[in-house]
This record gives structure tokens, C-alpha cells and sequence, in this order.
């Protein structure tokens, strides 16, 4: 419940179709289908590889392996990172794009003003980071 929860909050365009059966739900299909014509498969395959996550956050030293341990290792903390941002509020692939050129940690994104968050990662993103980062937690012991 609480994926579904996050899911909805990071896409506020998401829209969530519920019914009780899987015969209903045949009937909203049908409905939603009426006007439109039917998908093509291959044409929507191809734009699903163009616009995938990891096309998107490739930096431009993708597929230059130098076989380093030391770059596999960093390669490793740069995948959590990137993982870590886009679930941060309001990060978008084009908004962690941008982060991930202009900063270099997530500390460092953590500690920009109001104003670099929005400028760098768009104004309704900017401000979700820097509202979250700069929330109290509260602790209960």
C-alpha cells in the first residue's frame, strides 16, 4: 500500500482506474478505447527504449569501460545515488538529470538555498527538495 502511496505522489498525472471485477474493468477498457485507435506495439516498444530510466541518466562516458575495480565500485554508489535522488519529492527524470549535472552528492544537494533548487531542478521540484530536506523530524524514543 505504501508503494502505491509514493507512486501516486511522485506522478500527480497518474490516474488509477478501480473495479470489483475483472469484467468491469473489461467494460472501462472498452469505453476508454472507443475513440482512439489501436496502439502500435512496436511503435510504442521503441519509444519505451528511447525514454527509458537508464537512457535518460547515461552520462557520456556510458559503454568506455576501463575495467577498473575502483570505477565498477563507483559505478555502484552512482546507482544508489541516482536511485536515492529519483525518489526524493518532486524528482523527475529531466529534473534528476539536470541535479546530477550541476551537483555532485546529494549532501551537496541537500545544502543548496531555495533558490539554486529551483533553478537548477525547476520551481515546483526545487521547492518540494528544499521543503523535504529542510522538514523537522521528529523522533520518538
Amino acid at each position: 500500500c505504501s508503494k502505491m502511496v509514493i507512486l501516486i505522489i511522485n506522478n500527480p498525472l497518474l490516474r488509477i482506474l478501480w473495479s470489483k471485477t475483472p469484467h468491469e474493468t473489461l467494460k472501462i477498457f472498452a469505453d476508454l478505447k472507443k475513440n482512439h485507435k489501436e496502439v502500435d506495439v512496436a511503435k510504442a516498444v521503441a519509444m519505451g527504449r528511447n525514454e527509458s530510466l537508464e537512457a535518460l541518466l547515461q552520462g557520456p562516458n556510458v559503454g568506455s569501460s576501463s575495467g577498473d575495480s575502483d570505477d565498477d565500485e563507483e559505478d555502484e554508489v552512482n546507482e544508489a545515488a541516482r536511485d536515492m535522488l529519483l525518489r526524493l519529492p518532486g524528482v523527475t527524470l529531466e529534473a534528476a538529470r539536470r541535479i546530477m549535472e550541476q551537483v555532485d552528492t546529494l549532501a551537496d544537494l541537500a545544502d543548496l538555498s531555495r533558490e539554486e533548487m529551483r533553478r537548477i531542478a525547476g520551481p515546483v521540484a526545487g521547492q518540494k527538495l528544499f521543503t523535504f530536506f529542510r522538514q523537522q523530524h521528529n523522533s520518538s524514543e
